[in-house]
């Protein structure tokens, strides 16, 4: 799995690419990027023709900026959107 992020400065380093990487270390074909901005925006998800499963999820700027850990949202944001929530 690859994990990315887009951010503005302020709270770039409170997204943990590698942790999300790491619970899910098994899980190949998959691209997670996290976009969390002042301006927001939308979710999206797509197969590419590569056949890698390209999922965009966005994070609440202001509560990312609130949050001590960001980590346990990622996760459940990440959990939610791979179909894992039981």
């Amino acid at each position: 799995m690859i994990v990315i992020k887009a951010a503005d400065n302020d709270i770039f380093d409170k997204i943990d690419t590698e942790y999300i990487s790491k619970q899910f270390s098994g899980l190949e074909n998959t691209s997670i990027a996290f976009i969390c901005g002042r301006k927001g925006g939308e979710e999206d998800e797509w197969v590419g023709g590569d056949g890698v499963r390209y999922i965009v999820i966005h994070l609440p700027y202001d509560e990312v900026r609130r949050l001590e850990d960001v980590r346990p949202m990622m996760l459940a944001k990440a959990r939610e959107r791979l179909g894992l929530v039981a």
